[in-house]
């Protein structure tokens, strides 16, 4: 009875978050998206979610057939993911809001910068309890055909669940002839190997294929990325609290979370 019940209760998530991705969609208008920090005063939950928009000031990140510098696509989306989040009450902490980034003085060098940004990242992510992160990457490839978004998991509790949920709902909503599965992150990645919290990268898309670096160009598919990674987080977030808080109490007739 109690696996029939969780049956029901996922299906009727699912069910919610798609309902979510199809609203934002038809009527959420970006013609503007604020910076700083905004969202409910109490979060509407007790995780604190953090988006990290990859790259950004010195370090532009990959560049596109195009001539789009990732670290400006990464924010384009990582801004797009927190407004709608906090439209269903999540405050969103992140990492960077602009492209520009204060070095320490002593960071001269382009490395000794990134290698600065990196730490004092992990830094912001170490500081705050009961944290999950979402980090915004595109890929790069040396031949045009790879595709496809991707969610890569860090080596901590939880994560590889929620990355299996966020690739689930990328490829349903961007691709449904990606073929690829969540898969662990590289150990030569700092930031997520380096953390102790749930974390996913994403992989939005490949600026090294013609087709995505296209997509990728428009407002309305940035905006599907965001909605397909907003609504990843939605339907792992109970399995997240039960990461860090156990698990939660539930009637016999408890189905529905929201």
């Amino acid at each position: 009875m109690y696996s029939l019940r969780k049956k029901l209760r996922y299906s009727a998530e699912i069910a919610a978050f798609s309902l979510i991705f199809i609203i934002t969609l038809h009527f959420f208008s970006l013609s503007s998206i604020p910076t700083g920090s905004f969202g409910s005063e109490d979060g509407g939950s007790n995780l604190n979610v953090i988006i990290d928009p990859g790259h950004g000031g010195e370090d532009g990140g990959a560049v596109s057939l195009s001539g789009m510098k990732e670290s400006e696509v990464n924010l384009d989306i990582a801004l797009r993911t927190r407004l709608i989040m906090s439209m269903f009450g999540v405050t969103v902490t992140m990492t960077r809001d602009t492209e520009n980034i204060n070095y320490p003085s002593e960071a001269v060098t382009v490395r000794a910068k990134k290698v600065a940004d990196q730490k004092a990242r992990l830094d912001l992510i170490k500081s705050l309890d009961n944290a999950v992160l979402i980090s915004i990457h595109q890929n790069y490839y040396t031949s045009a055909k790879p595709f496809g978004a991707e969610a890569l998991y860090a080596p901590t509790a939880g994560s590889e669940n929620f990355a299996i949920n966020m690739q689930e709902i990328l490829i349903s909503a961007l691709n449904e002839n990606n073929y690829r599965k969540a898969s662990k992150i590289p150990e030569n990645i700092f930031l997520m190997n380096n953390i102790s919290c749930p974390a996913v990268l994403v992989e939005c898309g490949f600026l090294s294929n013609p087709a995505e670096d296209a997509l990728l160009k428009t407002d309305e598919y940035k905006l599907k990325i965001a909605a397909a990674v907003a609504s990843g987080y939605f339907t792992s977030e109970r399995l997240l609290k039960e990461t860090f808080f156990g698990g939660l109490n539930e009637s016999e007739n408890d189905f529905l979370l929201y």
